[in-house]
């Protein structure tokens, strides 16, 4: 008891060679830890006092911002019975910003995610003043080529036609059609330059998705890919849901895609889409053609999808189309042949001729036949000039739209595309 009185009260001297080696290592201990302890929070970027901390691989991640901005002025004769029109034109491509990153974790893992927004330049408008990234927001998973995505998606069909895989203007010309024929009297074409964008943007079910799973893959000399977005519906694994699937094969210079995705309502009626598409490149030429066919069930009401169905599309309204077609008792089927070809007469300057062959049948008969020549001058990688002419003539009716047989469309447009 004496000791431990001594020891407390500090009168007690520690001698003898045991005391000195724990008195030297007790010493040394401070300049052994202080170094371990900052090489461990320079790696992890903490706090030296979390240094005990298991040590993280260096930070292999990026994020990035980036975009289109695209506008132009456009030219429409005949766009109705009150003559041409010139107007503002929000250009080739819809005008977007977004975040993208990607971590990766080790030398064949991944992680990634994407948010995307689409705007009108003219007016600074979203272009879905309902959500804040309406065309995309996923976040996935990578294991060498394969990718798992979930969340707000592409269809396989637009993505492939934006990429140019099966669209030779890759779906160019997504602007509000000046030669829109809902207005009473319009003596313009139904379909406008690029029917693509009608097939994809306006006519449910086709464009993008809510609540959706990707599985794909993509290398030198194939690619394939399945989508299902779930509906969500109690009761029902169908009901409200997407399903897709496509696949792609690289043979010598051409390039083939075929796919077929179907999207099915609350009630059970479908809208299924089928795309056939081959490209052949060759020296400073590009071919390319496809065949494009969407079916419509009567009754088919796709807006609890998500996509973004537009009333301003060829078939008028969600509603228009679960009365009218059901009313009718008719299906709808709508067929787009394209052919184009795109020549660079020099690597920063390539000119594209494309034509569109469509019909439609059932509940609304008609078609229209279009022209599109597309120049473009690249002043850098990112920044492009570019003119653009198309014609078209439409006739027949497709459900609530009307047209006098004959009717023709003739623009012209010039603009600027930036991406960053």
């Amino acid at each position: 008891m004496a000791l431990l009185h001594r020891v407390l009260h500090g009168t007690y001297e520690f001698s003898g060679p045991h005391w000195r080696r724990l008195a030297a290592s007790a010493a040394l201990a401070p300049a052994m830890v202080a170094p371990c302890a900052a090489q461990s929070a320079a790696e992890t970027g903490a706090p030296s006092s979390y240094a005990s901390a298991p040590a993280l691989s260096p930070d292999t991640s990026s994020v990035q911002l980036y975009g289109i901005l695209d506008s132009g002025v456009r030219h429409v004769d005949e766009a109705s019975k009150a003559g041409s029109v010139t107007q503002y034109a929000s250009g080739l491509n819809t005008s977007r910003f977004g975040l993208r990153g990607t971590e990766k974790i080790d030398s064949d893992i991944r992680a990634f995610f994407r948010l995307e927004d689409g705007f009108n330049p003219g007016t600074g408008t979203q272009s879905n003043s309902g959500s804040l990234f309406d065309r995309s927001a996923f976040v996935g998973l990578g294991w060498r080529s394969w990718d798992l995505k979930l969340g707000r998606q592409e269809g396989f069909g637009y993505e492939l036609a934006a990429s140019g895989a099966t669209d030779p203007i890759s779906m160019a010309l997504n602007l509000p059609n000046p030669a829109s024929p809902a207005a009473a009297g319009s003596k313009a074409p139904v379909l406008g330059a690029n029917p693509l964008q009608a097939l994809y943007s306006y006519t449910y079910g086709q464009l993008r998705f809510n609540n959706a799973i990707r599985i794909s893959t993509d290398t030198p000399d194939w690619s394939a890919g399945l989508f299902y977005a779930l509906g969500g519906v109690a009761g029902s694994f169908s009901a409200d849901s997407v399903r897709a699937g496509h696949i792609g094969v690289v043979v010598g210079p051409t390039h083939w895609e075929a796919i077929f995705q179907q999207s099915v309502d609350l009630k059970g009626d479908h809208s299924s889409l089928g795309v056939l598409a081959g490209t052949w490149d060759v020296d400073a030429w590009k071919f390319q053609a496809g065949l494009h066919e969407l079916r419509i069930d009567a009754g088919y009401d796709s807006s609890t999808l998500g996509n973004g169905a537009s009333g301003t599309g060829i078939l008028g309204s969600s509603t228009t189309v679960s009365t009218t077609l059901a009313g009718a008792k008719q299906n709808f089927r709508f067929t787009i042949a394209d052919l184009g070809t795109t020549w660079k007469i020099t690597p920063t300057t390539p000119l594209t001729l494309a034509a569109y062959k469509t019909r439609s049948e059932g509940a609304g008969e008609g078609g229209s036949v279009a022209i599109v020549a597309l120049g473009k001058w690249y002043l850098s990688k990112r920044t492009a000039l570019y003119l653009e002419a198309d014609h078209a003539v439409s006739s027949g009716t497709l459900a609530t739209k009307t047209v006098s047989s004959g009717a023709s469309e003739l623009a012209y447009m010039a603009g600027v595309n930036a991406r960053f």
